[in-house]
């Protein structure tokens, strides 16, 4: 994030993608301690989602961090602990290993293998 940390009160539009991403992150951490939570949107491609993800990895020594994600390949690479959600009901949740290797929900099996989705 050191590429971005001049430019928390200037615009990003002149940053590539994955920057734009470090940038909306130090944005959110640069908030006051107490203060409401923040929510970035990510998506990009491979080498910037590499980098996002080395990011998180860092940043989840200190906080707790909640990613929505339809990857589950980056569910299962980032994340301890994931829920599923089907049609806004929550399905299942519990560690992340355990979730994607031996399911106890159904719905939950057939979204994993790719049966729906």
């Amino acid at each position: 994030m050191d590429e971005v940390k001049d430019r928390l009160r200037t615009s990003a539009l002149g940053l590539s993608g994955g920057q734009q991403q470090r940038l909306c992150i130090a944005r959110a951490l640069a908030n006051e301690r107490g203060a409401a939570p923040r929510r970035a949107r990510l998506g990009a491609g491979p080498i910037a989602t590499q980098r996002i993800e080395e990011l998180l990895w860092e940043l989840k020594k200190e906080l707790t961090i909640v990613i929505v994600t339809h990857n589950l390949q980056q569910a299962g690479r980032v994340s301890d602990r994931t829920a599923f959600f089907y049609l806004g009901q929550l399905i299942e949740h519990g560690p992340t290993d355990q979730l994607f290797t031996a399911p106890r929900e159904e719905r939950t099996e057939a979204y994993i293998t790719g049966r729906f989705g």
